[in-house]
């Protein structure tokens, strides 16, 4: 028997079928405590302001009649969150509204529904349509905003590109008016040159260039910090933000910092007591320096107190000419410190040296001209940057003397490919004669909105003249900028191979000055590879390698197995010449031993050891070798590459 057809069954059905999920969402739990987040807000807007919550758990939660509030018992009336308002799991939760939070500082607070506070933070000021935010999504606030609010969605954080593995980079943060610099070798080592606060109470800086690490080298730690100069835009201020607030606000640690000799605490000095604590307007005895300031002797409170375990046991002073205390280790890879404490360098009388405590003189010189000044090397791409140093004799009108630090700069650093213009383009600095010596296919400038009139317009002038400019911002608006690069963001370089680099995007290729003649010769091959045994019926062999970039004559010179022993020495044909990074083989027969030999080149004079390798018992048709060409000598053999590249 057929059954009847029963309408109201069928639309209960349906009624279940919609009724069901309403239901469930409905009876979504209310937020625990730190289960949703204040995650985003504008409260500066010509449009509209805004408060972005975020659900950081796995659930959908309701938060109806919960509020956003801003301080407690002052400004706006809290904003009541409507029925029936779910977050869902994971996902945000925006109110608009106008004129509730004071664009010069206030409270943001998520309220439930007993108005207890739940979450809370605070600002003291926001820039139009800016965001201040957490990265990630629920974690630690940014110390600086963003200009990119992502309203109802996931936060960008710095919006940086990470670091690839077997990449040089040179990052030159948008920092506005001030300095910070990364550099990472394709091994991964780092170096970070300063860092900016805006001012002397803020660590901003800190925080957010400890972002860009995090976002950039995927950790938290930098192998080398350099301070260039004790200056606020460079270093921040100790006790707020700069490398201070890395080290001990944002988790960033350093496995050596690179300071200059600019003074000591010495507890009781100056008046002060001897209580163990340093007062930085007493105890700070200087040892380089002219004008000081309380970034300075704040920051020689923090550095050079040996109960400040953070700092104190990795500073190290800068050693001028070294190419070890910052020793990166990839091949081809050389970081030589250049200059530090005003070395060398005179007065405008041409007799009295900036070196020394001037800090009682008159017109005391510039901090500035004290600057650490690195030449970064990478394959054949060389990098000069020299913090703020002068190039020229002048007085401020604020009472302290401009030095020409750059005459002695230049000829240390010679030609490069990448200079950073010293002292943001200032036009105490980055003179012709410094412009000339460096002869850079690229200039960088870091600088922001100011009124100090960086980068002067001679400066650009010259240095369009030479090469490339690039800008991390329109600086002063009054400039002619030609033909340079306004990022508007951090400037970057990369190369994979040390020869080709991009700076943001544009290509150029990596040149090494042509070396005066005969500032190479013998003394500069190295043995690169040796095939002891071959197989029956082919010859031994030597091989030889020119890593110098300028073709070396070997005549004479004499290839030898073990001193006074074995075969006896082979000399070098006349007219023999290897080319610059190219590569001279000999072969031998019943030369070399199988069981282990000596492997050496003797100068012409048959007697001086230029180079050699001692080997032990070897594997057939295998040779020892270096990796790369003229590195370390493997452990093991290796397929041979007789007259060419080592694997």
């Amino acid at each position: 028997m057929r059954k009847k057809y029963r309408p109201q069954l069928f639309l209960l059905a349906l009624f279940l079928l919609f009724w069901l999920p309403l239901s469930q969402v409905a009876a979504a739990n209310p937020p625990n405590p730190g289960d949703v987040l204040i995650n985003e807000y504008v409260a500066n807007s010509g449009v509209t302001e805004w408060v972005e919550l975020v659900n950081t758990t796995a659930s959908d939660l309701d938060i109806s009649g919960y509020y956003i509030d801003d301080i407690a018992n002052g400004g706006g009336s809290p904003k009541q969150i409507p029925a029936n308002t779910i977050i869902p799991a994971n996902g945000f939760y925006v109110m608009e509204f106008q004129n509730f939070l004071n664009n010069g500082g206030d409270d943001v607070r998520f309220l439930d529904s007993s108005q207890a506070v739940l979450d809370s933070t605070s600002y003291s000021s926001a820039t139009a349509e800016y965001s201040w935010y957490r990265y990630p999504d629920g974690g630690t606030w940014s110390g600086v905003e963003s200009d990119a609010p992502t309203k109802g969605a996931s936060n960008s954080g710095t919006g940086d590109t990470p670091w690839v593995p077997g990449t040089f980079e040179i990052r030159v943060f948008d920092v506005e008016q001030g300095d910070s610099q990364l550099i990472i070798f394709p091994s991964g080592f780092t170096i970070l040159i300063d860092v900016r606060e805006a001012s002397w109470n803020t660590g901003a800086g800190a925080a957010y260039i400890a972002q860009k690490i995090q976002a950039i080298t995927g950790g938290s730690t930098i192998d080398v910090g350099v301070l260039s100069h004790l200056h606020l835009d460079h270093i921040g201020y100790a006790g707020y933000g700069g490398f201070w607030g890395l080290m001990e606000n944002e988790g960033i640690t350093f496995n050596k910092i690179i300071d200059r000799d600019s003074g000591v605490w010495v507890d009781g000095s100056g008046g002060g007591a001897a209580d163990g604590l340093c007062d930085p307007d007493l105890e700070i005895v200087w040892h380089n320096a002219g004008t000081q300031s309380g970034t300075a002797r704040n920051w020689l409170c923090y550095a050079t107190n040996p109960a400040n375990s953070n700092i104190y046991p990795i500073r190290e002073i800068a050693q001028l000419y070294s190419t070890t205390q910052i020793d990166p280790p990839d091949a081809n890879a050389v970081v030589e410190i250049v200059q530090v404490d005003a070395d060398g360098v005179v007065m405008a009388d041409g007799v009295t040296p900036l070196q020394g405590d001037h800090t009682n003189d008159s017109t005391p010189p510039s901090e500035n001209d004290y600057s650490i000044a690195l030449k970064i090397r990478y394959g054949q791409i060389d990098y000069a940057t020299a913090g703020d140093s002068d190039g020229e004799y002048n007085t401020s009108q604020f009472g302290y003397t401009y030095n020409d630090v750059e005459s002695v700069l230049a000829p240390r650093f010679g030609v490069v490919d990448v200079m950073r213009a010293n002292h943001h383009g200032s036009g105490h600095s980055t003179s012709q004669t410094y412009v000339d010596a460096l002869n850079p296919d690229a200039s960088l400038i870091s600088c922001g909105s100011n009124t100090f009139g960086h980068p002067a317009q001679a400066v650009l002038d010259r240095l369009l003249l030479t090469g490339d400019v690039y800008l991390t911002n329109l600086c002063d608006t009054t400039r002619n900028y030609g033909a340079s690069v306004i990022v508007d963001g951090d400037i970057i370089l990369r190369s994979t191979d040390g020869v080709n680099y991009t700076i943001n995007g544009t290509a150029y290729v990596a040149s090494d000055p042509p070396p005066p003649p005969g500032a190479y010769d013998v003394s500069d091959i190295l043995v690169n590879e040796v095939m002891p045994r071959p197989s029956s019926g082919n010859p031994e062999w030597i091989e030889l390698y020119n890593p110098t970039p300028q073709d070396i004559d070997i005549s004479g010179a004499w290839i030898d197995d073990i001193a006074n022993g074995g075969g006896s020495p082979k000399q070098i044909p006349s007219g023999t010449i290897i080319s610059a990074g190219g590569y001279w083989t000999m072969d031998t027969s019943r030369f070399f031993n199988n069981s282990g030999d000596d492997a050496r080149l003797l100068m012409p004079d048959g007697a001086t050891v230029v180079d050699s390798y001692s080997y032990g018992n070897s594997s057939v048709n295998k040779s020892w070798y270096r990796t790369p060409d003229g590195g370390a000598w493997s452990p093991t053999m290796g397929t041979p590459t007789k007259g060419a590249a080592n694997n």
